[in-house]
Order: structure tokens, then C-alpha cells, then sequence
């Protein structure tokens, strides 16, 4: 009889031990499942200011959807446009970039944080006509040849997951097709951040507005290769024989990935039809305004929470109250007939307790009366 209470014991502390040890591993779980949610999860890259014609968005895990107006855009992302569609994309660090019909692009890794930045955009830049984004004919120039420069920074290749980067970067592949462009935050402070893959050389910022089309198989012979044009700043061209740099107003080709960089005098056929046809700017400057102000809004809300959390740190999270499903604090109108009460008071006095307090008035009232 005595050692049935220490089997009891025993198989209690069991019990509880095994509770425990069910506990700490469901915890384990729960912290491994989120880690690997928020691991799985891509970063925002920006927004699709405008999307004419058929484009493709292919997330990094193969799903695929139509991209339309406002969209959001992710890391790992690869877009594609039809024969005749244009998209227009503006990156959260306020870059901007207009994707010409026939292209496939590649966002391979991006990532920017704008509290190190005090959440402030970019300069905004008219996005109607991309006029700092390529020179113009006149401006191009003999000058002085392209000198040597530092080497551009090599993306991660393709087949690769987009990393999280703790430092910002901005990594992109262009497939084939081409773009104009205006860099924003990233690159401008190192430029060891910001580069544009291509089938035949490797481009690199200088704070810049550039455009750039890669010819695969809809330019004619001999005309096949990379064209590149600077409207503003400059841009490093990096392959197999070297590293050059293009200055603001001058246009360059690249044949293959083993050939030296070659100065243009005058803008290529092949950069003709990169701007987005003037029937679409009006839309394109409506859609921009809305995406800033998104934008800035969501900051201003990341902004907050981020000085509350630091106000607070042990500060809960409140939840928004919830207004009663009846007010009785309401009070009745004066009116000639004392049963008589407005419209409000009396859907009030649907619930139960207000029936039975009406009830009450009514019996002393008719007691009085037929006293």
C-alpha cells in the first residue's frame, strides 16, 4: 500500500517530463518552420508601374501569372514581354527600368533597406520620355577612347537561388532583348552593388541613366551583339578581353564575349525603338504617381513601428477595440408622449434588458394611471 503513491509519482514525473520534452520539440518545430517560411520567402523588389501588351512574370518557384498595373515585382523574378509589350518597372530604391517588346530579364538578386536611408525616394525622374536615360544623336561625339577601370562585380549565376543579402544589391540578367534604365540608391555609394549580366560582358554603375539591347536573332547579320548607350554618368563594360567604361554620350558595341569593346560615333539602328510610344505616357506618369505614394505610405507605416519598437521594447501588441453590440448609454429624447421614443433608442431596446426595463416603466406607468 505504501509504494502505490510512489508509482503514482513516478508515472507523474514521467508524464510531465514527456510533456515537456513534446513541448520544447513542437517549439523546435515551430522556430525551424518559421525560419525556413521566412527563408522561402522572397524579398519585394518593386513595382510594375505599367504593363502594355503581354508580359510574364515566372516567379523563383515556377509559378506564373500576367503582370498588370501596380503589381508588385519579387526577387528571383524573371520577366518576359511579347513582340509588342512594354513594362515599365520601378525598384524600391527608386530605379527605374523600361523593358522593350522581345525581352526575357532576370531579377537575380536584390535587396534594399530603406531605413538606412532615412526612408526617403529617389529624386523622382519624369517617366514619360526617359530623357536622361540615353543620349541623344547630337551629343554623341569623338572623345576621348574609353579608359581601364576597376572590374565590374560578377552576379551569381543563374541557375542559383536569389541569396538574402544582409548588404544591398541589385543583381540582374538580361537573357536577351533590352532596356533603358536609371539607377537609384544602390551602386551609387559602392558600385561593387549594382551589375547587369549579359550573355556577352558584365555592366556596372556609375550612378547612371543608360540603355542597353542585346541582339540574338532579329537583327540582321552581322549586326548581332550588345549596344550600349549613356545618357548620364557613366557605365562599366567588363568581358574576357577587359574592362572599359562608357561616359555620358557616347554609344558602344560588344560582338561576343571575347572581343574588345567598340566605340559607335553615331546611335545604332538597334537603339531606335527603345522609348515607350507616346500614346502610353500619360498612363505611365498617372500609374507613377500612384506607386510613389503607396510606397511612401507603407515607409511611413514601417517608419512608426520601427520608433514604437524602439520606444517599447517589451510594449504588446494592441488590438483594435471593439465597439459593444449595443450602446445603452444613449439617452431618450423629451417628447409629449413618454412611451414614445426616436427610432435609435428603440432598436436599442431590442435586447433583452432593455425589454425588460421598458416592460417595468409600462406597469408603473399603468398602475399610476388606473390607481
Amino acid at each position: 500500500m505504501r509504494k502505490r503513491p510512489m508509482h503514482l509519482a513516478a508515472t507523474a514525473l514521467a508524464l510531465t517530463g514527456a510533456v515537456l520534452m513534446g513541448a520544447a520539440r513542437g517549439q523546435d518545430m515551430i522556430r525551424t518552420a518559421a525560419a525556413t517560411r521566412s527563408a522561402a520567402a522572397p524579398e519585394r523588389a518593386g513595382s510594375a508601374v505599367l504593363a502594355v501588351g503581354p508580359v510574364t512574370d515566372t516567379a523563383a518557384d515556377g509559378a506564373t501569372r500576367a503582370l498588370q498595373d501596380g503589381d508588385p515585382i519579387y526577387s528571383g523574378d524573371t520577366l518576359i514581354t511579347g513582340d509588342d509589350g512594354y513594362a515599365d518597372l520601378d525598384f524600391e530604391d527608386g530605379g527605374r527600368m523600361l523593358l522593350r517588346p522581345d525581352t526575357d530579364f532576370q531579377i537575380q538578386a536584390y535587396h534594399f533597406d530603406p531605413a538606412a536611408h532615412g526612408f526617403a525616394l529617389a529624386p523622382p525622374v519624369e517617366p514619360a520620355s526617359y530623357a536622361q536615360a540615353a543620349p541623344s544623336a547630337r551629343s554623341a561625339s569623338p572623345a576621348q577612347p574609353p579608359a581601364a577601370m576597376q572590374p565590374a562585380p560578377a552576379p551569381p549565376s543563374a541557375s542559383a537561388a536569389p541569396p538574402r543579402a544582409e548588404h544591398e544589391s541589385a543583381f540582374f540578367r538580361l537573357i536577351k532583348g533590352g532596356f533603358r534604365a536609371i539607377s537609384g540608391f544602390i551602386g551609387h555609394v559602392d558600385h561593387q552593388d549594382y551589375a547587369v549580366e549579359t550573355p556577352v560582358a558584365t555592366i556596372g554603375i556609375r550612378g547612371t541613366g543608360y540603355e542597353v539591347r542585346y541582339c540574338a536573332s532579329h537583327c540582321p547579320r552581322g549586326e548581332k551583339g550588345l549596344y550600349t548607350g549613356v545618357g548620364t554618368g557613366a557605365i562599366a563594360i567588363r568581358n574576357q578581353a577587359g574592362e572599359r567604361i562608357a561616359t555620358a554620350g557616347h554609344f558602344g558595341y560588344l560582338a561576343s564575349r571575347t572581343a574588345r569593346f567598340r566605340r559607335l560615333r553615331h546611335a545604332p539602328r538597334a537603339l531606335r525603338h527603345m522609348r515607350l510610344p507616346s500614346r502610353y505616357r500619360a498612363r505611365d506618369v498617372r500609374n507613377f504617381r500612384r506607386v510613389q505614394l503607396r510606397r511612401r505610405r507603407r515607409w511611413q507605416h514601417i517608419a512608426r513601428e520601427r520608433a514604437l519598437r524602439r520606444s517599447y521594447p517589451h510594449r504588446p501588441r494592441v488590438q483594435p477595440r471593439r465597439r459593444p453590440p449595443y450602446a445603452f448609454a444613449q439617452k431618450r429624447r423629451r417628447s409629449g408622449n413618454a412611451l414614445r421614443a426616436p427610432g435609435s433608442v428603440r432598436r436599442i431596446q431590442r435586447h433583452p434588458r432593455a425589454l425588460l426595463k421598458r416592460k417595468k416603466k409600462l406597469i408603473h406607468h399603468h398602475y399610476r394611471r388606473h390607481r
